[in-house]
């Protein structure tokens, strides 16, 4: 005698995967059917929230704490690119330095060459 099985584990995997699918987009489905927002309810929840935002921007805005680190990192920022370009004029001023003794040596050869 053979023996009934009751499906494949595979077979029942993805039976599980479609019911807790249906499951979910019913329980979705029900939710949104009983609270119903509009777009209109959104934008006025929207604009009732802006006067507390931008008071809040606002008091970060003057916040002296917060001047004070602004200020700060840009004397930083002024710091770092002053260093770099510092640095950027010094490399830049050895390179036309070599190249112009590497030229005056090769005219002088030149012109050793000649006599």
């Amino acid at each position: 005698m053979t023996e009934y099985s009751r499906g494949s584990g595979f077979g029942r995997f993805v039976l599980i995967i479609i019911l807790l699918l249906i499951v979910a987009v019913a329980g979705v489905w029900y939710y949104n059917r009983t609270h119903v927002v509009t777009a209109g309810d959104q934008v006025g929840k929207a604009v009732d929230a802006l006067p507390a935002v931008v008071s809040k921007a606002a008091d970060e805005a003057t916040d002296k704490d917060n001047i004070d680190k602004v200020g700060d990192a840009l004397k930083d920022t002024g710091h770092a690119a002053s260093s770099a370009l510092s640095k950027t004029g010094k490399a830049a001023s050895s390179a036309v330095s070599e190249t112009s003794a590497d030229v005056k040596a090769a005219a002088d050869k030149h012109d050793g060459d000649k006599h």
